[in-house]
């Protein structure tokens, strides 16, 4: 009976200790209740700590915990993080996804242990996540050489279509032919710079320009190191093609415009079967007959690093339309625009709105 009396006595010990335990969370992530860092918790543990990758904020959706006969256990209300179980508590683990704020699944303990399921994170601006809200497009469209009677038209799309999406509009600035905006906090309160059309040397060989080194480090830091945006058509890839700008040419562009067909040619855009399930077809036809001044490049995009092709032309497969991931931007480009017409043809103006949405990393 004496020794009956001592385990009795140890028992209820334990479940003190594991209460009090469960009452120290304080949603400093220290002993929560779904052991892992946050605010709240998921169920009642007495021990086991576990935490989250990537700085997201756990929200518990349930999960509950029965104490053993021996000790005390209340059941605690799930997100409180203020009442603990008896017992010895495993800690479940929680994984953020991608960032943004993890909801937290918990499991069902019995004896005062339990099991946070597995969490799923929203998505974040990085990587490939999406974000929403409004931006700020600045428009370079310098003639230094042929000048497109189309540049108008290309302005004001990109000015239209801002206003489309309430949940993720934009307003556009024209840059002027000095580049005056082309520095780190000019460019600061942008999220993509958009070619209409500009030609020729417009930051190497401008007489405009002050600093043109310091103009093309920001354009690129912009991009790289910033996260930003770069969209183009027609004759952004006719415009700094001849090596004064190596790091647009070569790294965001892929290579530059070198001869095409006549304007209203006709002929046939396909999707690439690799990338036709990209975002910036979605809504669009697979294969759709149409008239351009059919761009040909100095090489094949495809086989340059990075680069995604997603349109080509049916006759003999030249690309069209491609995207990459610049360090931590985005940019896409196609070749058609070349006349004033092309900006009425609804499937060119939604290719450029998805083209848009994805280099900012929104969905619409």
């Amino acid at each position: 009976m004496r020794s009956f009396a001592i385990y009795g006595a140890t028992l209820a010990v334990v479940g003190v200790l594991g209460a009090g335990l469960g009452a120290c969370s304080d949603g400093s992530g220290a002993l929560d209740g779904s052991g892992g860092m946050g605010t709240g918790d998921t169920g009642s543990t007495s021990a086991g700590t576990t935490s989250t990758t990537g700085g997201g904020t756990v929200v518990p959706t349930g999960g509950s915990a029965t104490g053993p006969t021996a000790g005390t256990s209340a059941t605690p209300t799930a997100g409180t993080g203020t009442t603990g179980g008896s017992g010895t508590g495993t800690g479940g683990s929680t994984d953020p996804g991608t960032g943004g704020m993890p909801m937290t699944t918990g499991g069902t303990g019995t004896g005062g242990t339990s099991s946070a399921g597995s969490s799923t994170g929203g998505t974040g601006a990085g990587g490939g996540g999406t974000v929403s809200g409004p931006f700020k497009v600045l428009i370079i469209s310098t003639a230094l050489e042929f000048a497109h009677d189309s540049i108008p038209d290309c302005q004001k799309l990109v000015a239209d279509l801002g206003m489309m999406d309430p949940a993720n509009p934009w307003t556009t600035k024209i840059e002027g032919d000095d580049l005056a905006d082309f520095t780190a906090a000019g460019l600061a309160d942008y999220g993509m710079i958009f070619s209409c059309s500009p030609t020729g040397r417009v930051f190497s060989g401008n007489p405009k320009v002050s600093d043109p080194t310091g103009k093309m480090t920001a354009f690129q830091n912009f991009i790289e190191k910033d996260g930003k945006a770069f969209a183009g058509v027609h004759s952004a890839s006719d415009f700094e093609k001849t090596g004064g700008f190596p790091w647009f040419t070569n790294t965001l562009m892929g290579g530059y415009f070198q001869t095409h067909d006549n304007d209203g040619t006709s002929g046939s855009v396909v999707s690439d079967m690799v990338n036709k399930a990209h975002p910036v077809l979605a809504g669009l036809s697979a294969t759709a007959d149409a008239k351009d001044e059919w761009y040909k490049m100095n090489r094949d995009i495809g086989s340059q690093p990075g680069f995604k092709i997603l349109q080509r032309l049916g006759a003999d497969q030249r690309p069209l339309t491609w995207v990459k991931e610049v360090g931590a931007g985005r940019m896409f480009y196609t070749v058609r625009g070349h006349s004033k017409d092309r900006f009425k043809e609804e499937p060119f103006r939604n290719l450029v709105k998805n083209g848009i949405y994805w280099a900012m990393k929104r969905t619409g």
